[in-house]
């Protein structure tokens, strides 16, 4: 448990590194008008002013059959210009689609339950508290291939 905690506290830490810098860069520009003015949604505001993601305040999406994979995926999701971080729940069966990284690499963490990865052709076992990491030129698919909820935090940064 404590090791589950620590590398979780890592990813966390790594995701509010790079969403720091982003909004560092935002909070750079000239000030526009009131009438230009865009308004920061709940959780662009939160990771923006206090470097926290509370998936649970963010709308769930169902996806059936993400990437092109086949089943049902379970998305909460916060997107800026450079990042994009998710946590996906695959219900049993479930598989992201085989899917490469031109312009971006991912990192994934596993949160709850066990599955594989095949990355650039290579099956990797997949267990809580591991971490997959796909750089950018290369490709991956995720298989929920257990008879439990494949519970995934997923960080994806544009490079």
């Amino acid at each position: 448990m404590k090791r589950q905690i620590i590398l979780i506290g890592s990813l966390l830490l790594l995701v509010t590194a790079i969403n720091a810098i982003a909004c560092c860069r935002n909070d750079s520009q000239p000030a526009e008008t009131a009438d230009s003015t865009q308004l920061l949604d709940e959780a662009q505001l939160n990771i923006c002013t206090v470097g926290v993601i509370d998936f649970d305040t963010l709308p769930e999406k169902i996806q059936e059959g993400m990437r092109s994979g086949k089943g049902l995926a379970y998305v909460r999701s916060f997107n800026d210009d450079l990042n994009k971080v998710m946590r996906v729940k695959l219900a049993p069966g479930s598989t992201v689609g085989l899917h490469s990284h031109d312009d971006s690499s991912e990192i994934i963490m596993v949160l709850e339950g066990c599955g594989i990865a095949i990355f650039d052709g290579k099956t990797l076992t997949l267990d809580e508290g591991n971490i997959h990491y796909c750089p950018k030129g290369h490709s991956h698919t995720i298989i929920n291939d257990s008879k439990e909820d494949l519970v995934l935090c997923c960080v994806v940064a544009q490079q």
